[in-house]
């Protein structure tokens, strides 16, 4: 087989996207639930259902991000495109913890680290999309390398509205930009939504692409 480690890590990738995935809808569900019943007495039953259920879908995306860790830290060895998407991904570990944790309240920092948070999202999907990208060409499969490239047309898009958003925030505040900059919001986060569902595919196709090799 051409790039075992590859094969092997791409495949754990797009299982962690999957049980990612699962993981998300559980909680939405579940979060929905927990608001309608939560001043309902008599339904705290299943208030304390939910709790569980979303505290379950948290453990989930833990292991769904070792995972992840795991199936980049095995596909570098055979693409070396994949170590930006590795560093990429424990950089945004580190910018949660912080968030979370020591400047919660704090809406300079909490603004500049959420800006760092999207520069590490976008270099972990590109860097993988772009590892997969190396792959497909070696392997001869340049319609597949071309896919990669139209995601990465819907990915800049996507950050061009995300940054009309950011400016207007530091232009007019938080609150007060959010609102001017709403229709701009909502194309982005559709356009992440249409980003995320091509990503996965993607991912899918490659890691049949590997398994027939």
């Amino acid at each position: 087989m051409k790039y075992p480690n590859a094969s092997v890590g791409i495949r754990r990738i797009f299982i962690s996207e999957i049980i990612a995935l699962i993981a998300s809808v559980i909680t939405v569900i579940c979060s929905v639930i927990f608001m309608a019943c939560y001043e309902a007495p008599e339904l705290i039953v299943a208030v304390e259902i939910t709790s569980i259920a979303m505290l379950a879908a948290l453990a989930v995306f833990v292991f769904s991000y070792i995972l992840n860790i795991i199936g980049i830290v095995r596909a570098t060895k055979d693409e070396p495109a994949f170590r930006v998407s590795m560093i990429a991904i424990i950089a945004a570990l580190v910018i949660t913890v912080l968030e979370l944790c020591f400047f919660e309240g704090n809406q300079l920092v909490t603004f500049i680290l959420e800006i760092a948070a999207d520069v590490t999202e976008f270099f972990l999907v590109h860097y993988i999309i772009h590892g997969i990208m190396h792959i497909s060409e070696h392997l001869g499969r340049s319609d597949i390398s071309k896919k990669g490239k139209n995601i990465f047309t819907v990915i800049y898009i996507a950050i061009g509205f995300e940054i009309i958003v950011r400016i207007f925030e530091m232009i007019f505040g938080k609150e007060v930009g959010e609102q001017l900059s709403m229709p701009f919001g909502i194309a982005a986060d559709i356009l992440k939504v249409v980003e995320y569902i091509l990503f996965l595919s993607y991912i899918g196709k490659a890691n049949k692409l590997l398994k027939e090799s």
